[in-house]
């Protein structure tokens, strides 16, 4: 090959590395994923606190990095919006796994009824909506502080009258926290198991698109 045919090649070549690189350049980031809640474009990374699994041991911020987990804050004597809430969520992990699409995620339950969800209890509410499902609690400071921080409101009586059979108000968001323990998305209510699992994949596809 003479060297004008090599000069005139590599010309060429340059000026299509460069207009692809400047049309890079010039094209706009993609979107963030439109979804039935809140997504949070910059992570807000959780503080570091110190739970109670449902099997004892401790839970902490480490354990919810270098995977997915879907969050509900709530309490297991709760009448009716936890109960439904972990019932939309084992279908989210069924349409998950039937689309195989359910790698590196975990559900968790955090009550903010220390009082009377005892660890053993937890363990027993979650394991009947599923078995992969788990379940934290600790003390009132703790809760409060990692509440707080994701932006979860509740109120639990100081003195109810009996200390049995009482009622917690709270939010009933599902918070979607990402592989790197921070808050990337809520779903805020009511939530849909089939959006929540088509944007869940949306999310991660986008996280993993840009990480």
């Amino acid at each position: 090959m003479s060297q004008r045919i090599v000069l005139a090649l590599t010309a060429v070549l340059s000026v299509i590395g460069g207009a692809v690189l400047g049309n890079k350049l010039l094209s706009p980031p993609p979107e963030p994923p439109e979804i039935s809640g809140i997504y949070l474009p910059q992570a807000r990374t959780l503080p570091e606190f110190e739970l109670v699994h449902q099997t004892g041991r401790s839970l902490t911020r480490q354990d919810l990095t270098g995977h997915w987990t879907l969050v509900y804050f709530g309490y297991t004597y709760c009448p009716d919006a936890c109960p439904l809430t972990l019932a939309q969520l084992n279908i989210v992990d069924r349409q998950l796994k039937q689309r195989q699409a359910d790698q590196g995620i975990q559900y968790l339950l955090i009550s903010v009824d220390p009082r009377r969800d005892t660890p053993e209890r937890l363990a027993e509410y979650t394991q009947f909506f599923n078995p992969a499902f788990q379940g934290a609690t600790g003390e009132t400071e703790q809760l409060a502080r990692l509440a707080q921080a994701v932006g979860v409101f509740y109120r639990v009586p100081e003195d109810p009258e009996d200390p049995d059979h009482y009622l917690v108000d709270h939010s009933s968001t599902v918070l979607v926290i990402n592989p790197e323990g921070a808050l990337q998305a809520i779903f805020t209510p009511p939530q849909q198991p089939d959006a929540m699992s088509n944007e869940f994949e949306l999310i991660r596809d986008y996280y993993y698109a840009h990480n």
